[in-house]
């Protein structure tokens, strides 16, 4: 492997302009490649295609649309049934009738529309206001479900097969129309499109706001913690490397999601310390007298294959996410396996070339001269030396308090209510709580009931009687629609109970009414249950319960559709199994080590801290009252793409300076000041890049940036506490090393 690494360090030595040619035009071509690229929003990047779960979800749209939009429009009895506020229905209904991301629109425009005999006048506003309220004031019976609570509500159903993206655009294009038709002031829309819409343009306008910020304090924070020449060089590296690694993603069409986007601080946290240490390492060969040829040579030859190897382990760790049940965690392990290969090369062939390039002119004139100055490497030892002579209460405290953390893991909170994940006052979240205090509910989960013909008065009777027994039994559920209950009563107040009646009542209806309630074809029927706010974890659950009760007849199904019910399988797919994946990244890290040094103590030591800080992580997340979200959920990446790299590092140096005949104690002690400062300046640098994330407005951003900096942290720590006495208990046994030359003939040149 040396002898590699010097082949490297001498094509950089003698090509450096031209690598940063090369550099640069790869990474135009991967901006490019990034800036065509679209974060996708289709349903099946949470969801497996071929799931049954996602199979009933597209079986549902394909027969009644997607998800609905809900104006709500305030005002009295007479305000509500005036010729001003009718005409301006009348006007909503014909633009929105018009979007073919729309498939149907009802409101009491509809039902008295269809009440009314062809050609008759339209009746007077006193006449209207008789058919559609009582005396007192209350909506007749017929109208009552489009007339809560002194508001006309219009429920406008989308078109299925709509991205997340075109149902934001409907959503928007919703709002603008009921803006522009006249309708009485605080009418509001509300929805499931229009709070996603919202979620994804707010979170972008976060984001640089705070990512602004960010790049701020991880310049001020690499200033101070890492005293080198052009010590602000890893940053633009890094850049380079993450560009790099979404034109590879565009390029191999691996799509990039919101998941997939949570990849950005692990990637930022690696190429930072990846930059830091080939950095760091030049620059402690000039620090010797070396001259930049020479410590470049060497500087590559020493660094390069230990951050290699911390590359492979950490890729082995990332690829195990690929036995994830959901295709975006999928994505998410490509993409970090990717990354972690891109930033590698970025920052042995481009910022080697630079520091070279940079220095070079130097060499025929003098000697590159360093002033010593106090750093903090100077103190790292102290905290070393004190773990590596407590080592056994270090070991016992650390594994109590990871035993503690994995203990406390499973009670970790599971947040997966939307809107408590988002700004309380987006327009979206506030027009859902002025829906849910108007209609009872935003929770609907409708059912596709699949026969023959649905309107067999066996299938009809089999379907009130299930949506009775569900609402006995399932006080959560508040109210059920559907064709049976749809239906107009005959004699003896029970649903049609002839086929001739039951298809002149289905005709009678209007068209909109009916397309939501059953095909055209007859062998598909809606009935949608309208369930009380709950998390969507319970809400799953619940669905899998009234699905079970269904007891349909033979030649009828039942499957359950909507975005609540992905919504809830996308949830529960990825934050279960939490523990397992973590055990098999840590298996596939010790394995692919143990292959690589062929000695278990050198396989195993890098394995232990980020076991250790995974339980750790739990606990510091229960103590805090950090809840888990889709976000925090895979965050274990984390842990092992860092504690791996940062515990490799540290190795690897230690056995560097047991080869030329150190003591196990001076070994690690100098270990820790060379890698140490590295290691801490990186692990500082993004810690305080994603702790402006702190201030974000969305909690969900909030608590990922406070996973992210508590597993930085603690990565950081037990590199600098736990490894040292590890290392060392490890190698009791092993005496003293010759020294042997650390520069070969071949780079004295």
């Amino acid at each position: 492997m040396r002898a590699l690494f010097l082949a490297i360090g001498t094509f950089v030595e003698r090509h450096p302009l031209r690598i940063v040619t090369v550099a640069v035009v790869l990474t135009l071509l991967a901006v490019l490649g990034v800036s065509s690229t679209q974060i996708v929003t289709t349903q099946d990047a949470f969801v497996p295609r071929d799931s049954p779960v996602f199979q009933g979800y597209e079986a549902y749209e394909r027969a009644f649309g997607g998800d609905p939009l809900v104006v709500l429009i305030p005002g009295s009895p007479d305000q509500l049934t005036s010729p001003a506020t009718l005409t301006a229905m009348r006007s909503l209904h014909a633009k929105l009738s018009g979007d073919p991301a729309v498939r149907s629109v009802v409101s009491i425009v509809t039902l008295l529309q269809a009440a009314a005999p062809p050609g008759a006048p339209a009746p007077n506003p006193n006449a209207l206001r008789s058919i559609v309220y009582t005396p007192d004031g209350n909506p007749q019976p017929q109208f009552a479900a489009m007339l809560p609570r002194g508001h006309s509500v219009m429920v406008v159903r989308l078109a299925g097969g709509l991205t997340v993206d075109q149902q934001r655009q409907a959503a928007d294009r919703v709002l603008e129309a009921v803006r522009s038709v006249g309708l009485p002031a605080g009418t509001t829309v509300a929805g499931t499109p229009r709070l996603i819409g919202e979620i994804t343009t707010s979170i972008t306008k976060d984001m640089a706001i705070t990512g602004g910020i960010a790049i701020a304090l991880m310049i001020v924070v690499l200033y101070l913690v890492f005293p080198v020449r052009r010590r602000l060089l890893a940053l633009p590296i890094v850049v380079v490397g993450v560009l790099w690694t979404f034109g590879a993603t565009s390029a191999m069409s691996i799509p990039l999601t919101l998941v997939t986007m949570a990849g950005l601080p692990v990637l930022v946290g690696l190429g930072v310390d990846f930059a830091i240490q080939f950095h760091n390492r030049y620059e402690e060969e000039i620090h010797r007298g070396q001259q930049p040829d020479q410590g470049l040579l060497a500087a590559v030859t020493r660094i390069g294959p230990a951050v290699g190897i911390a590359v492979a382990a950490s890729a082995l760790g990332f690829i195990t996410l690929l036995l994830s049940r959901v295709p975006a965690v999928r994505e998410f392990g490509l993409l970090l396996a990717i990354g972690v290969v891109a930033l590698y090369a970025a920052g042995l062939f481009g910022l080697n070339a630079l520091l070279y390039r940079y220095d070079r002119p130097r060499n025929a004139r003098k000697r590159v001269t360093m002033r010593r100055r106090w750093t903090l490497a100077d103190r790292l030892p102290v905290l070393s030396t004190a773990a590596v002579r407590r080592g056994p209460l270090v070991a016992v405290v650390a594994i109590l308090l990871a035993a503690g953390g994995y203990a406390v893991d499973g009670r970790l909170a599971v947040q997966t209510d939307i809107e408590k994940l988002i700004p309380s006052d987006t327009p979206g979240v506030v027009a859902l709580r002025d829906a849910r205090d108007v209609i009872g509910t935003t929770n609907s989960v409708p059912l596709l009931i699949s026969a023959r013909d649905v309107t067999d008065p066996r299938v009809l009777a089999w379907m009130k009687d299930f949506q009775s027994r569900v609402l006995r039994d399932h006080p959560q559920v508040l109210s059920a629609e559907s064709l049976a209950t749809a239906l107009p009563p005959v004699p003896g107040s029970q649903p049609a109970s002839n086929s001739q009646a039951i298809a002149q009542a289905v005709q009678a209806m209007p068209a909109d009414v009916r397309r939501n309630l059953i095909t055209d074809d007859r062998t598909g029927a809606s009935l949608t249950f309208n369930i009380a706010q709950m998390p969507i974890a319970e809400l799953n659950t619940l669905i899998g319960q009234i699905v079970a009760e269904a007891q349909p007849p033979d030649g009828v199904s039942v499957v359950p559709g909507g975005t609540l019910t992905l919504a809830g399988a996308a949830v529960s797919a990825v934050t279960e199994r939490r523990t397992a994946v973590a055990v098999t990244g840590f298996l596939a890290v010790f394995v692919g080590l143990l292959l690589i040094y062929r000695n278990w103590r050198r396989a195993i030591a890098p394995v232990v801290p980020v076991v250790l800080v995974t339980g750790w992580s739990s606990g510091v997340m229960w103590l805090l009252g950090i809840e888990l979200n889709p976000l925090t959920a895979v965050m274990s990446a984390l842990i092992i793409g860092i504690g791996t790299e940062f515990a490799i590092l540290l190795l690897e140096r230690y056995e560097e300076e047991r080869a030329t005949g150190a003591a196990p104690t001076a070994a690690i002690n100098q270990a820790v000041t060379r890698v140490g400062q590295a290691v801490t300046a990186s692990a500082l640098t993004v810690a305080a890049g994603f702790g402006a994330l702190l201030a974000s407005s969305f909690p969900a951003l909030r608590e990922f940036a406070a996973v992210t900096v508590i597993n930085v942290l603690l990565s950081l720590l037990a590199t600098l506490v736990i490894i040292p006495p590890l290392i060392v208990r490890l190698d009791r046994r092993r005496a003293p090393m010759p020294e042997t030359p650390v520069l070969s003939a071949e780079m004295q040149h």
